[in-house]
């Protein structure tokens, strides 16, 4: 597997040993340990655990977290660093008869299910699909694409960068710098891809259909591989390979929805059943559904999941009222849409640090948004949100059950850039445990 985004290393550790411009996840995986040891953060780690819940206690400034076999542990603050692509989500496959295959999901591969001559069921079409499909279509006996809808694919220019080139980012570092600049850049600039109706998504859309001609020559094919959405309401696939492997002898692309399991065959919606010996289900995350494996308790008892009912939202998409000493990294609202993630994430990070300096200065020991400062950001996500494509009709996994836009980022990353350079020390309350007490005699703290 590949990141789709090129800008996946911390720009505070380039790293000049990049073979390709669209690096494997080995190769990425490999780099990021490289920073946990560069940084000795290993010693401070606790893989391998799941937190099933999370208590504020206001006598003593501080949370419970409880894991899944029971234990507690007790911290001053908590930053909630588990994104939104965390939790798999499978599709509703009746078993009609006990299926003797394995069906696994793209996020919990099993690398002992033998592929060889197989015939295997792909449940999905987005980005995952979009790379299993043409490495299954090389050994597989058959490969059926299961799409609830066409997506967009745009070409991925990926090569190996050359000897040369890697030359100059070991040794001049300042042109690896300006390099990544240069890519960040070029990525900020598709912005406007998110506007419905841009110069940006009219010309992304043009060349998608483009390569989609030039390599699908079958008009019924073609047909079922164009999408009926408008280019950018939901995520891009970049792929120069998906789209010739559909043209596969071995692969079919089936339209209809999967329905049924029964003893090694599913069964699509229309009643037609094709044998399989392996389903994959690249069916994507509860990504609207954030932190909804834990159940997080603030102050006077209320959960995140009551207070989210709506939809999830956080100022700055990392603090929510009514739970002090609670952040979050990759939080509501910071999902941004042409550009990397990674850059949102140090930029919250430093945010959160600034916060916890200035709380540890003043000597207090409870810091929350205030309910002002987050209904007048929450007000600006909605004003924003408008115009963008991911408000249009079409099934994403951006929205809340009442459909409103709660992963995305509707502006650039320089704007959150711009938003969290500084510390807003006025949109947070700051207390000891002594002013906490006496403030809650006459209301209850945060909401004033």
């Amino acid at each position: 597997m590949r990141c789709e985004v090129h800008l996946y290393s911390y720009s505070f550790e380039l790293n000049s040993a990049w073979s390709r411009l669209w690096s494997r996840q080995p190769e990425i995986l490999a780099h990021f340990r490289r920073c946990a040891d560069q940084h000795g953060l290993r010693p401070h780690l606790r893989l391998q655990t799941e937190i099933r819940a999370a208590q504020w206690d206001n006598t003593t400034h501080r949370w419970c977290l409880t894991t899944v076999e029971g234990e507690q542990h007790h911290f001053n603050i908590v930053v909630s660093a588990v994104g939104l692509f965390n939790r798999p989500v499978f599709p509703e496959l009746v078993e009609q008869e006990r299926f003797t295959g394995t069906v696994m999901h793209s996020a919990r591969w099993d690398h002992s299910v033998p592929l060889a001559g197989a015939r295997v069921a792909v449940l999905g079409t987005g980005s995952t699909a979009s790379q299993l499909v043409p490495e299954l279509a090389k050994v597989a006996a058959k490969v059926y694409s299961v799409q609830r809808s066409a997506t967009w694919i745009l070409p991925k220019p990926d090569r190996p960068y050359t000897r040369w080139e890697r030359w100059v980012f070991a040794h001049i570092p300042f042109a690896k710098r300006l390099y990544r600049m240069r890519l960040w850049m070029r990525s900020e600039s598709n912005i406007t891809v998110i506007e419905h109706g841009s110069d940006k998504t009219q010309e992304f859309t043009a060349i998608a259909l483009r390569m989609l001609e030039n390599t699908v020559s079958d008009e019924e094919l073609r047909r079922k591989l164009t999408p009926d959405h408008p280019m950018g309401c939901k995520r891009l696939v970049l792929s120069s390979a998906y789209l010739a492997a559909l043209t596969s002898p071995n692969v079919e692309v089936v339209t209809r929805p999967a329905r049924y399991l029964r003893a090694r065959s599913l069964v699509t919606e229309d009643g037609t059943e094709r044998g399989v010996d392996v389903v994959v289900c690249a069916t994507g995350y509860a990504a609207a559904d954030y932190l909804g494996q834990m159940t997080v308790v603030g102050e006077g008892q209320v959960t995140l999941r009551e207070v989210w009912r709506d939809g999830a939202h956080a100022y700055l998409g990392m603090a929510v009222p009514e739970f002090p000493n609670f952040f979050m990294l990759y939080g509501p609202n910071t999902n941004v849409g042409s550009n990397s993630v990674i850059f949102m994430l140090e930029a919250q990070a430093r945010y959160i640090a600034r916060a916890l300096v200035y709380l540890r200065r003043k000597g207090k020991t409870y810091v929350a948004v205030r309910p002002s400062a987050m209904s007048e950001f929450t007000a600006k996500i909605d004003r924003w949100m408008q115009g963008t494509v991911w408000t249009t009709q079409c099934s994403n996994y951006f929205r809340a059950p009442n459909g409103r836009v709660v992963t995305q980022w509707p502006r650039s990353a320089r704007s959150f850039w711009g938003m969290t350079r500084r510390f807003r020390r006025a949109d947070f309350q700051f207390l000891t445990r002594a002013e906490s007490v006496l403030d809650s005699d006459t209301s209850t703290v945060g909401r004033r």
